[in-house]
């Protein structure tokens, strides 16, 4: 691992674990074994360090929505986009569990409140599209709701991961689309 990424990855571990208001760098580059000046020259300065994080989230979700940039048919673009969803979270599970500890932090929303908007408000617009292409009433709606719940789902999931019944919920979800279980829909 690359002391960039070691200073990421420890960031994101005392950001969750004790907030990020009260993680100072010097802490962060002691335990990761660096220098303060290396984070500073990495990511400019805390800020900087959660909006890296931040961004290694909407990179994973980007990948997830992927199958509305191909051109597939939208049905299958949401099955697609979920199953891509749940494969992340499985493959992913610590650092999902940190981001979901680290983004309820009163801090986190003061800090990278901006950040955070457009990159829910880029969702949306993404997973909207097939909706409309499906005849949905509220295709906004439509994306807010799934976003939502996938979301709570992974909230649920990286609390007890070996509890949470993760494969039974993903099928439910996709048969409740390809059913057209969703406004516009007979």
């Amino acid at each position: 691992m690359t002391n960039k990424e070691n200073i990421l990855q420890t960031a994101l571990r005392l950001f969750a674990e004790n907030g990020f208001d009260r993680t100072p760098t010097s802490q962060i580059a002691r335990e990761a074994g660096v220098s303060e000046g290396l984070i500073f020259r990495h990511y400019g300065n805390k800020a900087g360090l959660l909006g890296a994080i931040i961004q290694r989230g909407s990179e994973q979700v980007e990948v997830s929505m992927q199958p509305y940039r191909r051109g597939a048919d939208p049905l299958e673009a949401i099955v697609q986009h979920i199953r891509e969803s749940f494969r992340l979270l499985r493959e992913n599970t610590p650092f999902w569990r940190l981001v979901h500890a680290l983004r309820h932090q009163a801090s986190v929303q003061q800090n990278a409140e901006n950040q955070l908007d457009a990159f829910k408000q880029s969702v949306v617009i993404q997973l909207a599209m097939p909706f409309r292409l499906l005849g949905a009433r509220q295709p906004v709606e439509e994306a807010l709701l799934l976003f939502a719940l996938i979301d709570g789902i992974t909230a649920q999931y990286v609390q007890i991961p070996e509890a949470y019944p993760l494969e039974v919920m993903e099928e439910f979800i996709i048969n409740k689309y390809k059913h057209g279980n969703f406004s516009g829909q007979p």
